[in-house]
């Protein structure tokens, strides 16, 4: 049910904004060579066509005039849609006043767009239609749309490490590397899409959407149930267990970087077409449409893991395994089912984490798990370790912090706060933020 909620936000979103920002650029860098020198553009509307044209209508001021009387039109046409390697390729120019000639488009193609000084020509543009505030008041409100995408990552392995340590009391530290996975399943979709021939971006993201959450899903469950299970049958303490997972988190790195190999993957940016919400002068806030889509997806997960706990049978198996494991098995609670579940949907979690960090950030290494699992510990921690709601709390907020971070102080040490942060948690509230506010963290 989950990949559906996703699945339908990003649809919803996508759909209402399908413009590749890229070939946007590449369209807008022409409106200069179609004019005088020093002419001035005012965009009226933009909109795509299809997956490989770009319409931009928009005013023109020339010097002669200084005003903003001429209406014109311009449609780019390319030699690919958002997945091929020929998107930003100008295949044809019409206008308000004809169709390019061969010639014409053959000298914007060659001595034009690869100018570097092209960009500089464009002309003045007006400023977006928005509220006007103070300069602080926008580049804060930046800073908190800028960590959208990192919250959400956050928070949904935290959500992954209390769905975990809320049912059987330990800590899987593999998760980094199950969103990792996922991130490389999610660009393995993108690709087969394009071999199958998928120009729609839509479907392809679909397609990595699904491949992403079935492979974390399917790892975490072979974790689960090889390693996890046995051991918390065998061992009352928590070591063996924690040791263990550390173990498979370097062995799926490993083989990670055996398989996919040392260099990053990348994914082509998609609907990034900024939308402006204020300004300051010349400082522009805006969103993505992708920003949008990864918050609405995160929310929708995390509404349909409270959902799932509060009103299915399994979350009701899953508090009572939680607050007395040894007697469930009395009321005819199968506990390896149970935990085999929990730790499906804890990979979906992880999977979904996985996919937003190929699709918003559009490149995937082998070793960046590490760094992801232990920022959403963090997460988890801050938040409440045993707790669903407050371990996607504090991933929002430990986003947050981080980008605020970045945005204000030195990018150096950013790290250093954001782990510091786990640390004055124990010491101060070591059940987190919605967990237990006794001296020790809540025993689940």
């Amino acid at each position: 049910m989950l990949r559906f909620l996703a699945l339908a936000a990003l649809l919803a979103l996508a759909s209402c904004s399908p413009l590749d920002s890229e070939q946007l650029r590449v369209c807008r860098l022409v409106l200069p060579a179609l004019h005088p020198a020093q002419t001035a553009f005012r965009e009226t509307h933009v909109a795509a066509a299809s997956g490989r044209e770009v319409r931009i209508d928009y005013e023109a001021s020339e010097p002669e005039t200084r005003t903003f009387i001429s209406r014109h039109w311009v449609t780019c046409t390319f030699g690919g849609s958002a997945l091929t390697r020929a998107r930003l390729v100008l295949a044809g120019v019409d206008t308000d006043r004809g169709p390019l000639s061969e010639a014409r488009l053959l000298y914007l193609n060659r001595f034009w767009l690869e100018t570097p000084g092209a960009a500089d020509a464009q002309g003045e543009s007006a400023p977006p239609a928005v509220p006007e505030v103070p300069q602080a008041v926008a580049y804060a409100a930046q800073q908190i749309i800028n960590a959208l995408a990192l919250s959400a990552i956050y928070a949904l392995l935290a959500t992954a490490y209390a769905l975990i340590y809320g049912l059987i009391g330990r800590l899987n530290l593999a998760f980094g590397e199950i969103a990792v996975v996922g991130a490389y399943g999610a660009i393995g979709g993108v690709t087969a899409a394009v071999a199958l021939g998928f120009e729609d971006p839509i479907g392809a993201l679909a397609l990595a959407f699904i491949i992403a959450a079935a492979l974390a899903a399917l790892w975490s469950w072979m974790i689960g149930t090889i390693v996890v299970a046995p051991l918390h049958a065998r061992f009352r303490a928590g070591q063996p267990i924690l040791v263990a997972t550390i173990a498979v988190a370097i062995a799926i790195q490993e083989f990670l970087r055996l398989s996919q190999g040392a260099n990053d993957r990348w994914l082509p940016p998609l609907f990034t077409a900024p939308i402006a919400l204020l300004r300051a002068e010349n400082f522009v806030a805006t969103v993505t449409p992708i920003q949008i889509a990864v918050a609405l997806i995160a929310l929708a997960a995390a509404g349909g893991v409270l959902l799932l706990l509060a009103k299915s049978r399994f979350g009701r198996e899953w508090r009572a395994f939680a607050d007395d494991p040894d007697i469930v098995g009395l009321f005819g609670i199968a506990r390896e089912r149970l935990i085999a579940a929990t730790f499906v949907l804890a990979g979906l979690m992880a999977g979904l984490a996985g996919w937003i960090v190929a699709v918003y950030y559009g490149n995937v290494g082998f070793s960046m798990g590490t760094m992801l699992g232990l920022k959403a510990l963090v997460a988890a921690v801050v938040g409440g370790i045993g707790s669903v709601p407050g371990a996607f709390l504090g991933g929002v907020l430990v986003g947050l912090i981080e980008a605020a971070w970045s945005a204000y102080f030195d990018l150096d040490f950013r790290d250093i706060v954001v782990f510091s942060i786990m640390i004055f948690m124990f010491v101060l509230r070591p059940g987190g933020l919605l967990g237990y506010a006794g001296p020790s963290p809540r025993q689940v």
